[in-house]
């Protein structure tokens, strides 16, 4: 399976010939699982988590090198990297990410006030949400296919661009079948569990602003 991967995509991109057959072009979006939708809002407020007022303006994640492109992204074992030709994501990744982001803290807020994706003007916003894409990617580890996903953001207050909360998280996971609808699928999911986990952090320190304070330089 992983054999027939890579051989395509060596032929087509080797290829110099202006008859070549070239695969049908296929795209794909990253999106929040249906059956993770109903599970996201938190339980009803008891009175004991604190937001702070103000909004929220989410700009579109910095997606360097080749994460921004259309192409679908693939490493073959740890250092060997490309995307495929004819495999690629329907809307950008950095719009991707930041809609979803959008969508969690719809569900998920970290202030009194709404989270919004990619306004006019983020600084007339209370806080802004920025995200670094450092992994997204399928992984090709001899027999076995992977799907991987690292992301890094940060809470910044608007006002003076001071750093709110930092946060990263990273994860990975086998995807049995290895096709591209089930890469993707695991993409999703990960996507989606990974910026929960970065909401969820953020939503702490906010609520607990003393916890963080300790780490912060003067």
């Amino acid at each position: 399976m992983i054999s027939a991967r890579r051989l395509i995509v060596l032929l087509v991109l080797a290829s110099g010939c202006v008859h070549a057959k070239i695969p049908p072009l296929e795209q794909y979006r990253l999106r929040i699982p249906d059956t993770s939708i109903t599970s996201l809002a938190l339980p009803d407020g008891d009175g004991h988590e604190v937001r702070p007022a103000g909004d929220l303006a989410i700009v579109p994640y910095l997606a360097p090198g080749l994460y921004g492109s259309r192409g679908i992204v693939f490493r073959i074992g740890e250092s060997q990297y490309g995307s495929y030709p004819n495999r690629e994501w329907a809307v950008p990744v950095s719009t991707m990410l930041g809609m979803i982001t959008e969508d969690l803290l719809r569900s998920r807020p970290v202030t009194l006030g709404p989270a919004v994706f990619d306004p006019p003007s983020p600084h007339s916003y209370t806080y802004i949400w920025r995200g670094v894409v450092r992994e997204l990617e399928e992984v090709d580890r001899a027999s076995e296919v992977y799907a991987a996903v690292r992301l890094d953001a940060r809470l910044v207050r608007a006002r003076d661009d001071s750093i709110m909360w930092v946060g990263s998280a990273r994860l990975e996971r086998r995807v049995p079948s290895g096709t591209m609808p089930a890469i993707v699928d695991a993409l999703s999911r990960l996507t989606t569990e990974a910026i929960l986990q970065l909401v969820d952090g953020a939503r702490t320190t906010l609520a607990h602003p003393t916890v963080g304070a300790h780490n912060k330089k003067p």
